[in-house]
């Protein structure tokens, strides 16, 4: 499952799975650990490769290719700032888990009465 984000008028496909993370993670050089706290240290470098690693899994979900590269992030980004928050958004939804009654389009599931 994907999401679509607009970008310079077109709706491409987004995803931010365990593909994206180990694509962002290597590429960067950042543990899994150090991926956790990202969010109160994320720079606009890693912002950029981070964008670029959903826009390649959802390319790949979607059975689309990729064509951007961490350079082309960056001009987008000098557009339209707006496409950072709306990635940030989907980042963290992707991240909902069926605890916490979040899943993705999923209701968590009543408990038996007894």
């Amino acid at each position: 499952m994907y999401e679509l984000i607009e970008i310079e008028g077109k709706q491409l496909p987004i995803r931010f799975g365990m593909n994206a993370l180990r694509l962002f993670c290597k590429e960067t050089k950042t543990s899994l650990n150090e991926f956790a706290s990202l969010a109160n240290d994320l720079d606009l470098d890693k912002a950029c490769v981070l964008i670029l690693c959903g826009l390649k899994d959802g390319a790949r979900k979607a059975g689309k290719q990729c064509s951007y590269k961490v350079d082309d992030i960056a001009d987008i980004l000098d557009d339209d700032f707006g496409i950072l928050e709306t990635a940030m958004g989907y980042l963290r939804n992707s991240f909902d888990t069926p605890a916490s009654g979040n899943s993705k389009g999923g209701k968590p599931v009543p408990k038996k009465k007894k």
